[in-house]
């Protein structure tokens, strides 16, 4: 059986911290990746629903905001604009109400009535306050579209923050293989200048060098994808109260099967990006060992 013969190099006992670093690197990249994926989402999700809702509030001051309402939601209905019109159940508005007013205290109190109102995709602006005045004039009208700007702003904002911390971590994840290559070469100087002397070609001390260094990023990079994949997961059961109206009591799973389900139906493009962060991570100790071990053996004599 032939055995390699070795080029005097040894490496293999080298630099053994370079990993740890870039999974460290590669789990905070996986990270902003995820907070990029949740601002996305979110900013899809209000400008596909929750941009176009209206709530209309008719006060009961003279007990007939009932009769109000009756009048009000044919027209509304009949509105070009409109897509839904729906009165809110009084009895869902003291559910809503009971963890600040209590429930004897909410059902003693005159609340409002409260129309749901839907906008209509691709339709011309429509003054729905002129609407609404003529059978409410009381009424209140709290329009979503009113902050889309806004919140659409802010969601570009988080989008754009996410990326700079990915092209933050990968250019510490650059400068930390590059000081890497760099000490291995202060280390092995005098070998890799025997090797060089000998006739060893600089693309196979770079290949040697760099596929030492790729492996090592390839392992940190598998390392902090599976921790990240972790935290995200953590987080996922953290967020389902707010997404799937699951109570506070139900958050965190009585076994591994749970946890298990719950990791399995993350997003399809941050699982992707997840994927995508050990070949990153190898690529970046490939190509930083090539280039720095090329420069500095062209410095030698």
């Amino acid at each position: 059986m032939r055995k390699p013969i070795p080029d005097g190099l040894r490496l293999a006992g080298r630099d053994k911290s370079l990993g740890a670093v870039v999974a460290a690197m590669s789990a905070l990249a996986a990270l902003a990746l995820g907070g990029w994926v949740a601002a996305r989402s979110l900013s899809a999700q209000w400008e596909a629903g929750a941009a176009r809702q209206v709530t209309i509030e008719i006060p009961d001051d003279k007990h007939d905001a009932h009769a109000q309402v009756l009048a009000l939601l044919p027209v509304l209905r009949a509105s070009p604009a409109v897509e839904k019109a729906e009165e809110v159940p009084p009895e869902k508005l003291h559910q809503i109400l009971a963890p600040w007013l209590g429930k004897s205290e909410g059902a003693a109190i005159d609340l409002p009535a409260v129309i749901s109102l839907t906008r209509r995709d691709a339709q011309p602006e429509t003054d729905l306050a002129a609407i609404v005045r003529q059978s409410a004039p009381d009424a209140v009208i709290e329009e979503n579209m009113r902050w889309g700007g806004r919140l659409r702003l802010l969601g570009q904002s988080l989008q754009a923050c996410a990326w700079l911390a990915v092209s933050l971590a990968a250019a510490a994840a650059v400068a930390v293989t590059a000081l890497s290559v760099r000490m291995t070469l202060a280390a092995r100087r005098i070998p890799v200048e025997i090797l060089h002397g000998l006739g060893a070609t600089d693309g196979h001390i770079a290949r040697r060098i760099a596929r030492h260094s790729s492996r090592l990023g390839l392992a940190g990079g598998v390392a902090g994808a599976f921790l990240a994949w972790g935290m995200l997961t953590v987080l996922a059961r953290l967020a389902m109260p707010f997404t799937d109206h699951v109570s506070a009591e139900s958050i965190w799973p009585e076994d591994l099967s749970g946890w298990w389900e719950t990791a399995s139906h993350l997003p399809q493009n941050l699982v992707l990006a997840l994927a995508s962060v050990p070949f990153l991570a190898w690529l970046i100790g490939w190509s930083v060992a090539q280039i720095s071990v090329r420069r500095w053996l062209r410095r030698l004599p």
